[in-house]
C-alpha cells in the first residue's frame, strides 16, 4: 500500500493500517483528536469495551464482540503510518448473555499508539462457531515480517485467523494471512491487517484482509485467495479499496464492504458482490467508509463509521438495497459516535460504537422496526 493509502488501515484501528487520524496525539501532525460525542439514545446492552469491533451470536442467543485492545508497554515498533505503536495482550472478546456481560477470552495480542492506547490493532473480526468455539481475526496493520519484532504470541496471533476453545483456552491457528500476503501480495506493498470473518461451512472461513485489500479463505492452517480489489480512479483522484467485512447474501453470494484509502471522501465507498471464480462486481455504491455487513432475510444493512468522511467519526447504520443507480435507500440510524460493527437477532440491529476508544465503547440495541 502507499501512504495515503496505509492511513486508511489502521483504523479505525483495527481496521486498517492504522488510521492516521486517530493514531497520533492531537497536535502531533496538526489533525485533532475526535472530539467526544453524546451517545445515542438506544439501549445499551455493553459498555466500557477497548475499542470495539466486529461481533456475532452464537446458536444460543449469546453476542460476542471482538476488542481490539489497547495495545501495552511493548515491545513498540515503527506502524504503518510511521508513528509508534506499542505491543501488548490486552485484546480481548466480551460475551453478553441475560442481561450481563463478562470477558471470556483475555491476553489476546494488541497494538495501539504508544502512551494512549487509541487506533489498536488486534482483535476485530469473530464468529461464533458452536457452543465453545470462537474463530477470532486480528489485525496488524503494516508489512507482516515486523512481526518479528514482537514476543511469540504477537508473532503468532498478529495478522492471523485463529479458533479458541472456551472451555480449555485452547488456541490453534486457522489461517496466517500475514504469511499469505507476503507471498502472493496481488495489490500495492505487502501489508496484511485480517478484519472481517464469515464462516462458509467445511469449507473454511472468508476473511477480509484491509491491509493487502483482498477477501482470501482460511482453513486447517491454508490460506488461498479469493478476490483482490484493485485501485481505482475516480473524479482525478486515486482510491485504495480497502474491503472491512463479508457477509454471506441469500444468493449464496459473498457481499464485501468498502472502507477506501484516503482520502476518505464522501460517497465513494462501494459493496462488491463475489462469486468465487469470477471477478467482483460492484453491488451497491454513493457510500461512505463502510465497515460492516450483515443480512437479515432479503435485507443487507450496514455501517458507516463516519457519514461524511474520515476524520469526522459520527456515522450511521443503513438498509441497502440499490436502484438503478446502486445507491443504498434507507438510514436506519444516525449520529452514531464511532461504529462499527454489526450483528442481527429477531427485529433488532447491533452496533459497537466508540469503535476507537480504548475503554469507552459499547454496544447498542436498535429496533428495526
Amino acid at each position: 500500500m502507499d501512504r495515503r493509502a496505509i492511513a486508511a488501515t489502521g483504523l479505525v484501528a483495527g481496521l486498517l493500517s492504522g488510521l492516521a487520524v486517530v493514531s497520533v496525539p492531537a497536535g502531533a501532525t496538526g489533525v485533532p483528536a475526535p472530539a467526544p460525542l453524546p451517545r445515542p439514545i438506544y439501549q445499551t446492552v455493553a459498555d466500557n469495551l477497548h475499542n470495539p469491533r466486529q461481533l456475532d451470536f452464537s446458536r444460543t442467543g449469546a453476542l460476542y464482540v471482538a476488542e481490539a485492545g489497547q495495545g501495552g508497554r511493548g515491545p513498540c515498533l515503527v506502524g504503518g503510518e510511521g508513528t509508534t505503536v506499542c505491543y501488548g495482550r490486552t485484546g480481548s472478546v466480551t460475551r453478553v448473555a441475560h442481561g450481563r456481560q463478562r470477558r471470556v477470552v483475555t491476553g489476546l495480542a494488541s497494538l495501539a499508539n504508544q502512551g494512549t492506547g487509541v487506533a489498536a490493532l488486534g482483535p476485530a473480526g469473530i464468529v461464533a462457531v458452536g457452543r465453545h468455539t470462537l474463530v477470532i481475526s486480528l489485525g496488524f496493520g503494516t508489512n507482516p515480517g515486523k512481526r518479528r519484532q514482537l514476543p511469540k504470541v504477537g508473532r503468532t496471533e498478529l495478522a492471523d485467523l485463529i479458533s479458541v476453545d472456551l472451555g480449555t483456552g485452547r488456541r490453534t491457528l486457522v489461517g496466517d494471512l500475514g504469511r499469505h500476503e507476503s507471498q502472493a501480495n496481488p495489490v500495492g506493498r505487502p501489508d496484511s491487517n485480517p478484519t472481517g470473518v464469515a464462516g462458509d461451512g467445511k469449507r473454511g472461513y472468508l476473511v477480509t484482509d484491509s491491509g493487502g485489500n483482498t477477501l482470501v479463505r482460511a482453513r486447517r492452517g491454508a490460506v488461498h485467495g479469493v478476490a483482490a480489489f484493485q485501485n481505482r480512479t475516480y473524479h482525478g483522484t486515486t482510491y485504495q479499496s480497502v474491503p472491512t467485512d463479508v457477509a454471506r447474501g441469500p444468493d449464496g453470494a459473498w457481499y464485501v464492504s468498502e472502507l477506501t484509502g484516503a482520502p476518505y471522501t464522501q460517497g465513494v465507498a462501494r459493496i462488491w458482490r463475489v462469486v468465487p471464480g469470477h471477478r467482483p462486481r460492484v453491488w451497491a455504491s454513493g457510500l461512505t467508509n463502510v465497515t460492516s455487513l450483515a443480512w437479515s432475510g432479503h435485507r443487507l444493512y450496514a455501517v458507516q463509521i463516519s457519514d461524511t468522511g474520515i476524520p469526522d467519526f459520527v456515522g450511521s447504520l443503513l438498509r441497502v438495497r440499490p436502484d438503478a443507480s446502486g445507491k443504498a435507500d434507507h438510514t436506519v440510524a444516525t449520529d452514531l459516535p464511532a461504529p462499527y460493527g454489526v450483528a442481527i437477532r429477531r427485529s433488532a440491529a447491533f452496533v459497537s460504537i466508540g469503535a476507537i476508544d480504548p475503554s469507552g465503547g459499547s454496544v447498542i440495541k436498535i429496533p428495526l422496526g
